[in-house]
This record gives C-alpha cells, sequence and structure tokens, in this order.
C-alpha cells in the first residue's frame, strides 16, 4: 500500500494513517487480511463505508474507537487481545495521522511481545514523540509492566 505514513514493522504488522477509499478498495491485492481501525467515526478523512469496503475483499475489519484526549487502558487490552489472535496473518493498524495506531502498536510489541523498549520507541519516534496525555497514557501502562517510558522519551 503507497501511503506517507506507512509504517512496516515486520512482515505481518504495519501501522499507518487513514487510508484513502482508494486505497482501502484495493487494500485485499496488498496481503492484508486483518484491518484495525482505533479513529474515531468522525476523524479526518474517515472512510464512511470502510467496512464494506474491507469486508468485501475478505478482509477482517475491526473498530476500536480511541478518542484522543482520553486513551484509556481497557481499549488497549482490546486492542492487545485483537492484534495477538491476528498476528500469523497481515495487519494493517490505523488511525487519523498514525498516532493512536503507532503508540497502541509500541505498547503491544513491548508489553506483549517482549521487544526492548528502545526498539520498539524507535519505530514510534519515528512517527512522532508522544507528549500530554498519551506520554502519561504510555509511562502509567508501561511502570505497570516495570518499565520506564520516560528513559527512551
Amino acid at each position: 500500500m503507497q501511503n506517507a505514513s506507512l509504517s512496516v514493522i515486520d512482515a505481518n504488522l504495519c501501522t499507518s494513517a487513514q487510508p484513502s477509499a482508494a486505497q482501502l478498495a484495493t487494500l485485499g491485492e496488498t496481503g492484508v487480511k486483518h484491518v484495525i481501525n482505533l479513529a474515531l467515526p468522525d476523524s479526518d478523512h474517515a472512510v464512511a463505508d470502510e467496512a464494506a469496503l474491507l469486508t468485501a475483499q475478505g478482509i477482517n475489519y475491526v473498530h476500536i474507537p480511541v478518542p484522543w484526549e482520553s486513551p484509556t487502558a481497557a481499549k488497549f487490552t482490546l486492542f492487545a487481545q485483537m492484534l495477538y489472535a491476528m498476528r500469523d496473518d497481515a495487519v494493517l493498524v490505523h488511525c487519523a495521522c498514525n498516532m493512536r495506531a503507532s503508540a497502541f502498536v509500541f505498547l503491544y510489541r513491548v508489553v506483549h511481545e517482549g521487544e526492548a523498549l528502545e526498539t520498539a520507541a524507535a519505530a514510534l519516534h519515528a512517527v512522532w514523540r508522544p507528549e500530554g496525555v498519551w506520554q502519561d497514557f504510555l509511562t502509567v501502562q508501561l511502570a505497570s509492566h516495570g518499565l520506564d517510558y520516560l528513559a527512551v522519551a
């Protein structure tokens, strides 16, 4: 998929900003089997018929709307459960700007895959450097696993 904000994590996992309707309509050709959308339905450039475009291609679509101002542990837990179930196939995680997506994938890699904090943070920071509520969210989530996000922020 051609997308300036596409971040390839590994052979089965990518994050991106909101794909266009045209990109979504041909996503199946890329081998993607699952899409997790973390954006709100009224986010910038949201595609109203995203679920229909994807399911018509046999792509599993999961929408977990995460409000920008209030990411929660419960939303991350649901996301982690979904991603864990999908990880043997190609997965695209997206949101409006690839910020929520890259942050949730960063947490998943560190907490659930045991990836080194520094390695996972490098991919996150290639997209953005969380601050405010998002830095606080990452800090609290990682602290509950004995890790210090501020050491790599």
